[in-house]
């Protein structure tokens, strides 16, 4: 059987981005049974209906990205008790119709695996961890059950602006990879 393909989507751009830090984890401990990839979506447009069709070139490259994959894993920081806007953005590309007005032909992600985690204060990215469990819902993917893996920044790493991920961080990643293994077999 060959290996699946984890598609990692991180909501940050932020140079040292503490859930960059997270993804690369989380990437390293996939790896040993499933390729990975991260999508890189810089370059997407915000989407509006007047440029909508015909999609722009990034926009088609991340939807290729996505269809390939075999499940999609969100790490993303909370702003304001929910996800940041370039994630919503992506996300709301990747479930759009490939043509216009075609309701009928499934998205690049409909039905996908899917599952979420986040670093943050000491809501442990709660809030955005459950707002994205519903996006995906509501957009038609797979999410596992559950709002996924949530962690705490410690204190230094706030300081510093570099996060090290405590032995407990990764055994809550290494536990949320397993299970997800699993869901997507």
């Amino acid at each position: 059987m060959s290996k699946k393909t984890v598609l990692l989507i991180v909501g940050s751009f932020r140079k040292n981005s503490f859930n960059q830090t997270v993804a690369d984890y989380i990437a390293e401990e996939l790896k040993k049974e499933a390729n990975v990839e991260f999508l890189n979506y810089r370059d997407v447009p915000l989407l509006e209906q007047d440029t909508e069709f015909p999609a722009p070139q990034a926009v088609k490259n991340i939807r290729s990205q996505a269809e390939k994959a075999d499940a999609l894993w969100v790490v993303s920081p909370e702003y304001n008790g929910s996800y940041p806007a370039i994630l919503k953005n992506v996300l709301d590309w990747l479930s759009r119709p490939l043509v216009a007005f075609d309701r009928e032909t499934p998205t690049v992600i409909a039905g996908k695996p899917a599952t979420v985690s986040s670093i943050a204060g000491s809501t442990e990215g709660k809030f955005v961890r459950q707002n994205l469990s519903t996006l995906l819902a509501y957009i038609r993917m797979n999410p596992m059950e559950g709002i996924g893996t949530g962690l705490v920044v410690p204190a230094e790493a706030w300081q510093t602006g570099v996060l090290t991920l405590t032995d407990e961080h990764k055994e809550a990643l290494k536990k949320q990879v397993k299970e997800f293994l699993e869901f997507i077999k």
